[in-house]
């Protein structure tokens, strides 16, 4: 290789280091939210409750690296991801292990068997996890990655020795001996991007009637592919790494523009700039801009209702709940109470903000980059546990020990009339109407007549709170966790049905029983027409 190939093959090789050293800092678990993106849109298809609420930070996370794939090639795979660039490390430092092992080995039919392999995961995902017929109950290998680039948090041994562990030690020590295993023949966002990325415009071309006979193209592709037989190198299984230009002796393999490599790149960071920066910012702050200004309301001069507040927010992978401890009207402890998310990226933004919470005792902090959706959770739910919104606020125990006889003998049910009463009021979406039995001064039976709430969390909420009412025959139930106006609707429903007005039944500290209504486009109205319909939807939402 002559110098100026020389120096190219240096100049490029260090533009890559440099980039994945930067990404594996800043966006570790990026190439893991494409894919559980991936996952939630289709999930959400076979649910056949797609909508632009339940999609919209997926699409937005498949900005930073699909646009980009279609148009330039799989340089995020080459430059950016993560896993891609351990893979790398790997297999550079197993030299000395290779070594061991001396002797040609031709592996050729089983590598071009085994690259179908990724398609098949893809497959399985796609027909078994996300459809709900697979339930996965244990964290993937890309989870237990997640927790080991996660900085500041060690998770010690022990997700190791889960399944996803095994599988990230079986792909890291299959690195050492085939370089890119992993993304060769069982990466499934591989194979989404080997099939995007088959009309991109930035080829590589390299005629085959002024190549030599070094062959130093194909033996330096990380990817094992075949290029003596190649005239022009674009998409598909290629991950747009520049070994076959760099390592070039006679400059044969190179785009037509010679800015090709700046151009990939830098289409591909734009994107991910981005994709990340408009989920950061905008979307955070349109979607806590109720909760912000609710608590900004209720603590105009900066202090807080002393006492000790629950609140529940919506992470990435479902609820985040937290408490909220406010002592001299200043918070002075949060605790995370429960979580779905990815314990690494929960906790690398729990940490930031809960600290910067107390410090500015003020919950109009950042997220946190690199676990933008664990940080908007946790940001709502304390947030509504401040606002009273959907956090149950509770005082100290010997204020709420009073608290609590007065508001069980003003809400149960006393000198009922017999007979059948309904009526309605309002739940999260629109009102929700009841009916009420009474026989012998007792309320024996409440059925829903109608309601507009969405199903999941209306039909959740609905028998859990209706059996509390009847078994303790009063008003004084507790909301069903994630269904809190629903059930407060309900509640208030029975209420106005046997005419018990609300400054009879004071309600419990942090609830509002008269629930708010939202408003979320056109308001459809359901209807029960029997009980079978009734107990059909409570069993297929209980489960």
């Amino acid at each position: 290789m002559n110098r100026k190939n020389f120096l190219k093959n240096k100049k490029i090789n260090w533009i890559k280091v440099v980039i994945q050293i930067l990404s594996f800092a800043l966006i570790p678990g990026l190439f893991e939210g494409e894919f559980a993106a991936v996952g939630n849109i289709v999930s959400c298809i076979y649910k056949g409750n797609i909508s632009w609420e339940s999609v919209k930070y997926s699409v937005w996370m498949l900005v930073a690296t699909v646009p980009a794939t279609v148009l330039v090639g799989r340089f995020f795979c080459g430059f950016f991801c993560s896993f891609g660039a351990v893979q790398d490390l790997l297999w550079f430092g197993s030299h000395r292990l290779r070594a061991l092992f001396p002797g040609k080995r031709n592996l050729k039919k089983a590598d071009r068997i085994f690259r179908f392999a990724k398609y098949a995961v893809l497959f399985y995902f796609i027909i078994f996890v996300w459809s709900g017929v697979t339930a996965v109950k244990t964290a993937g290998l890309w989870q237990v990655f997640g927790q080991y680039v996660s900085f500041g948090h060690w998770p010690g041994l022990k997700p190791l020795l889960s399944v996803g562990g095994i599988l990230l030690l079986v792909i890291f020590i299959g690195s050492l001996f085939v370089q890119r295993f992993f993304c060769r023949y069982f990466c499934p966002m591989g194979a989404i991007y080997s099939l995007i990325s088959q009309a991109s415009f930035l080829k590589i071309d390299k005629p085959r009637d002024g190549c030599g006979k070094c062959h130093l193209c194909t033996s330096k592709c990380p990817m094992g592919m075949d290029l003596t037989k190649k005239d022009r190198i674009a998409g598909g299984e290629c991950i747009s790494c520049q070994k076959c230009v760099s390592w070039c002796p006679k400059g044969n393999a190179r785009f037509r523009s010679r800015y090709g490599v700046l151009i990939g790149v830098g289409v591909t960071c734009i994107t991910i700039m981005v994709s990340q920066l408009f989920i950061a910012g905008n979307l955070a702050r349109e979607k806590m801009a109720d909760s912000v200004k609710k608590t900004a309301e209720n603590n105009a001069e900066g202090n807080f209702q002393n006492g000790i507040y629950t609140g529940t927010g919506e992470g990435y992978r479902g609820k985040v709940t937290v408490t909220v401890k406010v002592a001299d009207g200043k918070i002075t402890e949060l605790v995370l109470d429960d979580y779905a998310d990815d314990k690494s990226y929960m906790e690398r933004a729990k940490n930031r903000i809960f600290q910067e919470m107390i410090s500015r005792q003020n919950t109009d902090v950042d997220t946190v980059s690199g676990a933008t959706y664990s940080s908007n959770g946790l940001i709502e739910a304390v947030n509504k546990a401040l606002g009273n919104e959907e956090g149950e606020g509770k005082k100290p125990e010997q204020e709420e020990s009073e608290d609590k006889q007065s508001f069980i003998e003003a809400g149960r049910f006393q000198n009922l009339t017999d007979g059948i009463y309904t009526g309605s009021a309002d739940a999260f979406r629109g009102d929700v109407e009841v009916q009420v039995t009474v026989e012998k001064q007792k309320v024996t039976d409440i059925s829903i007549l109608s309601y507009c709430d969405t199903e999941e969390y209306f039909f959740r909420a609905a028998p859990a709170v209706i059996e509390q009412m009847k078994a303790e025959q009063s008003l004084n139930v507790d909301a069903v966790s994630g269904a809190t106006y629903s059930s407060n609707g309900i509640i208030h429903a029975v209420a106005n049905a046997l005419e018990i007005p609300e400054d009879q039944y004071a309600p419990r500290p942090g609830r509002n029983l008269t629930a708010k209504k939202k408003n979320h486009g056109h308001i459809v109205k359901h209807e029960i027409t029997s009980q079978e319909e009734y107990e059909e939807k409570v069993e297929k939402y209980s489960k």
